[in-house]
């Protein structure tokens, strides 16, 4: 058992260390301090089982030391040396997490009592410590200290830092797994404990964070830093590229102190967005990023305005290229990764926007899949850079009748018959929205699909209404004016006509 004394008065704190002596030869006394100042800095440095302390002391108190030391993420067992005065302390004692008062002046008896039952307290501790580490190590401890979740948060801490030695590193590694790895949870840890066997490393703590997609590990090591990083790029990074993890990303944070691994999450978070200014082949740590030349990402708008006149003029060759110019210019320097995402948004949007005016069904399609979110959510430049792609690509590839109409006019009109389409309308209807005459619209209409306006119209409502009728949730009259037919009669025969069944037979054959 490591003991550390704080007192001021030397002949009780020698006499002290005397008698636990005689007590118990395995006593360690790793440390003798003779006011709060040096008690807390001895404490910090060899993090001992029992602290014994005096209450008044010169510069700090025994008490302010003691919430010191509980703040930086120590739990020893406490015994107070206290005097008859000293009792108007007990409450505050007792919130601090004091387990024993021993008056003085102490004899060897009630020493040996309070040690005997220390060390019982200590060993029972060590026990349940022990099954719980064996039931959650390297699964929850890390998860749960990270996120600040869980009842033994304190246990948690007490068996981290039992396992950190003089002069060893503390690191928090984060692996960022972008790619769908649930399948292969197994094989990630287990290229983690190769690389770490390799180095020698066997204190380390893991935990998968399901909700992040993040894979945090603690490493307690002698490794240093900037020799550990390379460690994590060349063993583990290029490891898990060589097996198809090719958008997982590493970051790593030096910890000063164990008690700093209360914010060290944030900071993980942060650093895992930086993959996106510069590439994912990289480890990320905070002094890389310290010594890069940041620029600001001004939104593009002339990129903008062509993207749109693209989409207006249905000009596939142009939006591939001017999206090509986009991609080119977020890769010309090193931008802060929210500007990257931030202009990639407003981006997308406009494209989204001038889609709505011109191909309402790829609007409507991109909503639903979540688009914009999926820029938000990129982490990498190849992600960011593949959703980019996949917007444009969608947008160059027309179906139906989208693929075959050049005019502008043309695509107007039909994407107010499929928004429209339930509604009474009309032909001179869409020609007065358009400011032209209905014999132009009408002319173009067959000129570039083949059939006149009404045709085509009856032709999308009558396919409505068969996707309704095969869902057999609605009546006939009920599917009629939905698609348009407010005569439920006249429907009917409509529906005969193009497709040589009525509504009745058609639900019984579909």
């Amino acid at each position: 058992m490591k003991i550390l004394i704080v007192e001021d008065e030397i002949n009780a704190r020698e006499g002290l260390g005397n008698l636990l002596g005689k007590i118990n030869k395995n006593y360690i006394v790793c440390g003798k301090a003779s006011d709060g100042e040096q008690g807390f800095l001895w404490a910090k440095e060899y993090k001992p089982d029992l602290i014994f302390t005096d209450i008044e002391m010169p510069k700090i108190n025994g008490l302010d030391m003691l919430q010191k030391i509980k703040d930086c993420g120590q739990n020893p067992y406490i015994i107070i040396l206290s005097g008859y005065s000293d009792f108007k302390y007990a409450q505050k004692g007792i919130k601090l997490g004091v387990n024993e008062y021993l008056l003085k002046p102490i004899t060897y008896t009630a020493l040996k009592n309070t040690m005997e039952d220390i060390e019982k307290k200590l060993n029972l501790s060590k026990e349940k410590d022990a099954l719980l580490e064996e039931g959650i190590l390297k699964e929850e401890i890390l998860g749960q200290v990270l996120l600040n979740k869980g009842q033994n948060l304190e246990h948690f801490y007490k068996i981290i830092e039992s396992k950190v030695k003089q002069n060893e590193n503390i690191y928090v590694v984060n692996l960022h797994l972008r790619d769908k790895y649930e399948n292969k949870v197994e094989l990630i840890i287990k290229e983690i404990y190769e690389a770490m066997k390799n180095y020698n490393i066997v204190n380390f703590y893991y935990s998968i964070l399901k909700e992040y997609s993040y894979l945090p590990i603690l490493v307690i090591t002698k490794t240093p830093y900037l020799e550990f990083i390379k460690m994590l790029k060349h063993k583990i990074l290029f490891s898990l590229r060589q097996k198809g993890f090719l958008n997982t990303t590493i970051s790593i944070i030096n910890l000063d102190e164990l008690s700093e691994i209360k914010s060290s999450f944030k900071k993980l978070q942060g650093l895992s967005r930086w993959p996106i200014s510069f590439g994912n082949n990289e480890v990320i740590y905070e002094e890389l990023i310290s010594k890069l030349k940041i620029n600001h990402c001004n939104y593009p708008r002339e990129i903008e305005k062509e993207v749109v006149r693209g989409i207006k003029n249905n000009d596939q060759k142009k939006l591939a290229d001017i999206n090509k110019r986009f991609i080119s210019y977020l890769k010309e320097n090193i931008y802060d990764p929210c500007e990257i995402i931030d202009v990639s948004s407003k981006y997308i949007f406009s494209i989204l926007t001038a889609s709505k005016s011109y191909n309402s069904n790829l609007y409507t399609e991109f909503n639903n899949e979540g688009v914009l979110d999926s820029i938000k959510n990129s982490f990498t430049f190849d992600e960011l850079k593949e959703r980019l792609n996949y917007v444009i690509r969608k947008m160059c590839e027309r179906n139906d009748e989208g693929t075959k109409v050049n005019s502008l006019i043309v695509r107007k009109a039909i994407n107010y018959i499929k928004e429209y389409y339930s509604d009474k309308i009309s032909l001179e209807e869409i020609a007065s929205g358009m400011n032209i005459t209905p014999e132009y619209l009408s002319r173009l209409f067959t000129k570039e699909l083949g059939k006149s306006f009404s045709d085509y119209l009856k032709e999308f409502r009558i396919h409505k209404a068969k996707e309704l009728l095969g869902s057999n949730k609605l009546k006939i009259y009920e599917i009629a004016e939905k698609v348009g037919y407010s005569d439920s009669k006249y429907f009917c025969k409509v529906f005969k006509e193009s497709t040589g069944m009525s509504p009745k037979e058609y639900m019984k054959f579909y």
